[in-house]
């Protein structure tokens, strides 16, 4: 198996973020989603640099109240605010971001432990699959991902009108 491409860490970022966005179906007035973060800020408009107006915490469900673009306008308890597409799930999630990297049944863990490398078991299936580079693969991109700020991530999504920064 090839080397995989030179990568940055913001296209990275930016094939996961397409992926959870075209994972949710078209969401509607009256549906109800779920936090995915620690804390996640409700803005007061639909978009990324716009002030605060709420906080909710992990897991937390937001009625959505109206829905434009990637943004959604929510409300929870006693809150409202609008909110990017990506940082809701449609299921409640269960663990809190990378809990899942200590859990030992693929069906408890997340997509953040399914990229670290994996078990001698693993290797194994991998070498026995002609795919026996795909450790090392994983070990450049982790590499790779070390090297980029979240500052330049931030600065390419918002140059490139990618991601919650898309008009």
């Amino acid at each position: 198996m090839k080397s995989l491409p030179p990568l940055r860490r913001a296209g990275a970022l930016i094939i996961v973020a397409l992926a959870v966005l075209s994972g949710l179906a078209a969401l509607k007035k009256g549906d109800t989603v779920f936090s995915k973060r620690n804390e996640t800020f409700l803005l007061s408009e639909p978009r990324p640099l716009a002030p605060s107006s709420a906080k909710v915490g992990f897991a937390e469900p937001l009625e959505v109240e109206e829905v434009r673009g990637n943004w959604l306008r929510v409300k929870a308890k006693k809150v409202k605010g609008w909110v990017f597409l990506g940082n809701v799930s449609e299921e409640k999630p269960r663990h809190a971001p990378a809990a899942g990297l200590t859990t030992v049944a693929a069906s408890e863990t997340n997509t953040v432990a399914a990229a670290r490398p994996l078990a001698p078991a693993a290797e194994g299936f991998a070498a026995r699959h002609d795919a026996g580079s795909a450790k090392a693969d994983v070990e450049w991109l982790d590499a790779e991902a070390a090297k980029t700020l979240e500052s330049e991530v931030v600065a390419y999504l918002r140059d490139h009108q990618k991601g919650e920064y898309a008009p």
